[in-house]
C-alpha cells in the first residue's frame, strides 16, 4: 500500500481526506509543515499532499526543504488549496511541485492526480526546480 502523507490545518479537510482515502492509502496527516519535514523523513512517503497556505509560506518552505534534501528531493508534492492565484501556483511549480489539486477534495480527482504521479515517481521523473 503507498503512502501518503498529508498536510493541513483544517481538522475537515483531514477527515474528509481519511474517509475517501484510507482503503486504498496508508495516509499520515498533520496540521504544519515543520511535523510534516519530521514525518517525511521519519516514513519516506510515496506522495505528500499540503495545504498551499500552511502557516502563510509553509507550504513553499516544506517545499524547498524536501527538494534540498537528497532522501525526499524525488518524492512527488501536490499543493492542495481552494482558490488559488495563477501567480500562486507559478511559483509553486517554479519551486518543483508536482501538481495541484482543488479542495474539496472530489474522490475521483485526487484518486487521478496521485495516481498519475505516482507512476511518473516509478519511472524516474524528478520534480527539482
Amino acid at each position: 500500500m503507498k503512502k501518503v502523507l498529508l498536510i493541513d490545518d483544517m481538522a475537515t479537510i483531514l477527515s474528509q481526506a481519511k474517509l475517501i482515502m484510507q482503503d486504498r492509502y496508508e495516509l499520515i496527516t498533520c496540521d504544519d509543515a515543520k511535523e510534516a519535514l519530521t514525518l517525511a523523513g521519519e516514513n519516506h512517503p510515496d506522495i505528500i499532499l499540503a495545504d498551499m497556505y500552511l502557516e502563510g509560506e509553509g507550504a513553499y518552505r516544506l517545499l524547498e526543504s524536501l527538494r534540498q534534501q537528497e532522501e525526499l528531493k524525488d518524492i512527488p508534492m501536490l499543493f492542495t488549496g481552494c482558490d488559488v492565484s495563477v501567480m500562486a501556483l507559478s511559483k509553486a511549480f517554479s519551486l518543483g511541485v508536482s501538481d495541484f489539486v482543488k479542495k474539496p477534495f472530489t474522490e475521483n480527482i485526487v484518486f487521478k492526480k496521485i495516481e498519475e504521479q505516482l507512476k511518473l515517481s516509478e519511472i524516474g521523473y524528478k520534480y527539482g526546480k
